[in-house]
């Protein structure tokens, strides 16, 4: 597909629309400019015939994130989301949906996580292909902080490989190198993936797939999910080399592997990854717990243009 035909398909009304049919039915929390989806959706033609407009003529320009607090998935302490207005969800689903598979074409097929037709289940099914053919032992490995790390500048050049320099990677870069505003202040993001952006997931997968493409030339069995990812190995000699060899590539990323939670495992001894227990030749799923309480975020008060103004005055 042309840039200039992916822009138009991008900003028509008719993928505008889908993109919004999406967004409403994911009922996610307002965004920094207090807007939520109903009132969003009172005047939703209008909203989408001005977001048409600026991405065409190249005048948009998103709100900044909100950063809130919400509990990690083991529910062992919290983690930060920062959420996209309503109205730059709509432009990221639009671009999401029109560049999806241009993305896919770049990632491997052990890497599951945020991919259709792939996740958990995909993940675990190639893990007990490779312990079938005799990888009884892996190294389970952490990068450290890896969505607050990512460099936005190698992060932009991987991009304009993909897209050549044109106004998609432009509007790329506003959600990479966007403002963030927690209710006190208002900052630009210097580093990382903002996690709570629509196209945040692809562009986390995308910056990971040299990790995948390194690994894979040096015949390494990698089988990851997101930045949570085991390599399997035939035996334990092999533990030293690969971890050797996954600090260099993450290195020359500019990340960082985690001391404390990369570890040796192997399948006599048993281990967890993505929730499931793989010991033996069994892999044990738990089932699903039901679900609690909702959690209720405290979100910051809405950003006021006057606010705005003196929150970047008084930098």
């Amino acid at each position: 597909m042309k840039n200039k035909s992916m822009i138009k398909e991008i900003a028509s009304m008719e993928t505008l629309r889908q993109a919004w049919q999406r967004v409403k039915e994911n009922q996610g929390c307002r965004g920094s400019d207090g807007v939520t989806i109903e009132v969003f959706d009172w005047q939703a033609e209008s909203h989408l015939a001005e977001l048409a407009q600026d991405l065409l003529n190249q005048t948009y320009a998103p709100f900044p994130l909100m950063r809130f607090q919400v509990p990690k998935r083991n529910k062992q302490g919290l983690r930060y989301l920062s959420v996209p207005t309503i109205r730059d969800r709509v432009a990221q689903t639009s671009v999401y949906m029109v560049t999806r598979e241009i993305f896919e074409k770049e990632f491997e097929s052990f890497s599951h996580a945020y991919r259709l037709g792939r996740g958990v289940r995909t993940a675990i099914k190639e893990i007990e292909f490779w312990r079938d053919k005799g990888y009884r032992h892996a190294v389970d490995a952490d990068i450290a902080s890896y969505f607050d790390t990512v460099s936005h500048d190698r992060l932009m050049q991987k991009l304009m490989v993909l897209f050549k320099n044109d106004e998609i990677c432009r509007l790329f870069e506003k959600w990479i190198r966007v403002q963030v505003y927690d209710g006190r202040q208002i900052w630009k993001l210097e580093k990382g993936i903002p996690q709570g952006s629509v196209v945040s997931p692809m562009l986390a997968n995308l910056f990971l797939d040299e990790l995948d493409e390194m690994l894979m030339e040096f015949d390494r069995k990698l089988v990851r999910y997101s930045d949570d990812f085991i390599i399997l190995c035939k035996s334990e000699q092999e533990f030293e080399e690969t971890i050797e060899l996954t600090d260099m590539i993450l290195e020359d990323m500019d990340l960082d592997l985690n001391p404390k939670k990369t570890q040796r495992v192997s399948f006599d001894s048993g281990f967890k990854f993505l929730g499931a227990l793989f010991l033996y030749d069994k892999v044990y799923i738990p089932f699903p717990k039901k679900r609690e309480k909702d959690f209720i975020p405290q979100l910051p008060p809405p950003l006021t243009l006057k606010r705005y103004i003196e929150l970047t005055l008084l930098k």
